[in-house]
């Protein structure tokens, strides 16, 4: 089906005000789904103004959303009208009214939609956790520098295995231990190296568990009293005792 401006810009409209699928537009306006995509992938104008089109019933959608929500959050007043009718006396093929009866209903809060948006913002919150800690750099400690180096060999591969059988990657990880050697300090951040000479230059010093241990003195022993009655058995006294 050849091109229409005409229909084009009804098929805007209707998709705007969110009434109909595109099937069913299709149906309404009489063309084929396949000349509706068709006129999409050959009217670049036409696919701008469709896309346009979702993206602003999309806004309406989402603002209608919050201001439901909205509502229920805070409650709200539910208004109910009735309206009695009666035939004219003057005309009687016509009616006019009667009575007009207004209720008035409040709402409470709903506990589902407070629960959903605690729960929503729970969730926005872990997730700006989990993006903070992906951000933070990698710290790996060693205990000496070939290890250091090592490491150092797996960054430059890009963390792949086969580093150390790659001579340019060698040679490029032992010129910056040169120049850090040179220069006195150490550009790779993400390593530190502890050794016991570090902490001896530095006047630390510390037992190999990290911790003094104090030694209590021992309890005395208590000597046995001798026997006043050697002559006695074992177990018996003077009558005097």
């Amino acid at each position: 089906m050849k091109y229409n401006n005409k229909t084009a810009e009804r098929i805007v409209e209707m998709i705007e005000q969110d009434l109909y699928g595109v099937s069913e537009i299709c149906k309404i306006l009489r063309i084929s789904r396949q000349t509706f995509y068709d006129w999409k992938k050959n009217k670049p104008e036409f696919k701008e103004e469709v896309e346009e089109a979702f993206i602003r019933r999309e806004e309406v959608l989402i603002a209608n959303a919050r201001i439901g929500l909205k509502q229920l959050l805070e409650g709200y007043v539910q208004k109910k009208e009735k309206v009695t009718y009666v035939p004219d006396k003057n005309n009687p093929v016509e009616d006019v009214e009667k009575c007009r009866v207004v209720e008035k209903k409040f709402c409470p809060p709903s506990i589902r939609a407070i629960k959903y948006v605690l729960d929503r913002e729970e969730r926005r919150k872990e997730q700006q956790r989990l993006e903070s800690r992906e951000k933070r750099p990698l710290v790996i400690e060693v205990q000496d520098e070939e290890t250091r180096r090592q490491l150092m060999i797996l960054k430059e591969n890009g963390f792949r295995s086969g580093g150390a059988l790659a001579p340019e990657i060698v040679a490029a990880v032992d010129r910056k231990l040169g120049e850090e050697r040179t220069n006195g300090h150490r550009s790779e951040a993400y390593v530190k190296v502890k050794s016991e000479e570090l902490k001896v230059e530095n006047g630390q010093e510390q037992t190999e568990q990290g911790q003094v241990m104090e030694q209590t003195p021992a309890a005395p022993v208590e000597k046995p009293k001798p026997n006043p009655y050697p002559f006695l058995p074992p177990g018996y006294t003077s009558r005097t005792d």
